[in-house]
């Protein structure tokens, strides 16, 4: 009885009937990939905008604060009191000094009688004061004169004459500068998140849609990664519902990842002023605005991961 050849582990070949469908498969994933970052960008666009509004404070518009006093009249400052005049001693010159009494008349170049005047003519009879010479400046020596520095040499120290200069301080916005500052804020965030918005929705059905396309085309050239391909298609369906403007085909449903910037504000506000029904309108405000953007994301980005997965075994593996 003859023996069996021993039967071993089959190699997997690449498969080159499998060639057109990789290059088909290559071009479809580029366009995928694309569709994929744009959508992903509209969608934490979103996410950012909500946490600047509701942490951040970036869209609160400063309250009116109490009004100024006026400022109080300002009193013309009093005159000083005038020194009363000296009173006529000429009757009690008796009592006074001489010095407060009535000058009596002198002889001319003489202020007081009997005081000589150093400008005027002085008494005959009067010894005249010796002149005293005048001073002399003191001489120094050149070691005590004080020394010049070499020319282009560098001073140590500050510059004589400069005085330092202090950084001017920052003066606080006033709260129309700081209204203004905020009105910025927002007409710039509604003109990124409303484009954002449209964008949003038009890559995420795209990007379904061809997802779908390579999902026919491994299909079609029998290639592996078919179970990764299908998942990611599945999770991207899940994620249209999660971002799509429902309130557009069922009214008064509003349940949609890429928000309106002016609902939000508008949720905001009565947020800050407090909930007067209870838990549940604050679940809404947070399961609306907050969890259903992250969890579009996350299933957007775990789509991703299965489409990658997918790509790995179909392309791959046959080149």
């Amino acid at each position: 009885m003859a023996l069996e050849p021993r039967r071993d582990q089959p190699v997997r070949l690449p498969n080159p009937s499998a060639q057109p469908f990789v290059v088909a498969l290559k071009t479809a994933r580029f366009y995928a990939v694309v569709l994929f970052w744009v959508t992903m960008v509209c969608v934490l666009a979103h996410v950012t905008t909500f946490i600047l509004a509701e942490w951040v404070a970036l869209y609160d518009l400063p309250q009116a604060g109490p009004a100024a006093p006026e400022p109080a009249e300002v009193k013309p400052a009093t005159e000083p009191a005038k020194e009363p005049a000296p009173a006529d001693t000429s009757g009690f010159g008796i009592f006074e000094n001489s010095a407060l009494a009535a000058p009596a008349k002198s002889a001319p170049g003489e202020l007081f009688p009997g005081v000589p005047f150093e400008g005027g003519a002085k008494k005959p009879g009067t010894p005249a004061e010796p002149t005293k010479p005048p001073k002399e400046p003191a001489k120094t020596t050149p070691a005590e004169m004080p020394k010049e520095p070499p020319s282009g040499a560098a001073t140590e120290g500050k510059v004589v004459g400069q005085p330092e200069v202090r950084p001017k301080e920052v003066e606080p916005l006033t709260p129309a500068e700081r209204r203004q500052k905020v009105m910025h804020y927002r007409n710039v965030t509604a003109d990124i998140l409303r484009p954002a918005r449209i964008v949003g929705v038009l890559a995420s059905f795209l990007l379904a849609v061809t997802v779908f396309l390579y999902l026919q085309i491994a299909l079609l050239g029998r290639l592996s990664g078919i179970r990764q391909l299908t998942n990611a298609l599945f999770l991207l369906l899940v994620f249209l519902v999660t971002i799509l403007p429902w309130e557009s085909i069922f009214e008064g449903f509003r349940a949609s990842s890429l928000l309106d910037f002016a609902e939000l504000l508008e949720a905001h506000a009565a947020h800050a002023r407090g909930w007067s029904d209870g838990r549940w309108p604050m679940a809404q405000y947070f399961g609306r605005y907050l969890v259903m953007p992250i969890a579009s994301a996350a299933l957007l980005a775990w789509s991703g991961i299965q489409f990658a997965a997918g790509y790995a075994e179909s392309v791959l593996a046959n080149e």
